[in-house]
C-alpha cells in the first residue's frame, strides 16, 4: 500500500471516527487520557493487527483524540507509542 493511500486511509476512518472521539473526550475520564477507551477500540478494531493497529491509532490522533492518551494505549497493547 502506498504512502498516500494510506494516508486517505487514515482521513476517511478519522473522519468516520470523530463523533466516537468527541464523546470519549467530552466524558468523564476513567483512566488518564483515556487510554483506556482508545486501548479498547483499537484492540477491538484492529482484531490483534499491528497495522491496522497504527493505521487506528493516527486516525483517532487525526479526529482530534488526545494523543497522549493514543500513545498510552498502543504501548499497553505492545505496539509503541505511534
Amino acid at each position: 500500500m502506498t504512502t498516500e493511500k494510506i494516508s486517505e486511509l487514515v482521513d476517511g476512518l478519522a473522519s468516520d471516527l470523530k463523533s466516537e472521539v468527541a464523546k470519549i473526550e467530552s466524558g468523564i475520564k476513567t483512566t488518564q487520557n483515556n487510554y483506556g477507551k482508545y486501548m479498547n477500540l483499537i484492540s477491538m478494531l484492529s482484531k490483534g493487527n499491528k497495522n491496522m493497529a497504527i493505521i487506528l491509532a493516527m486516525a483517532f490522533k487525526k479526529a482530534g483524540a488526545n494523543v497522549l492518551g493514543v500513545n498510552s494505549a498502543m504501548r499497553v497493547l505492545g505496539y509503541g507509542s505511534n
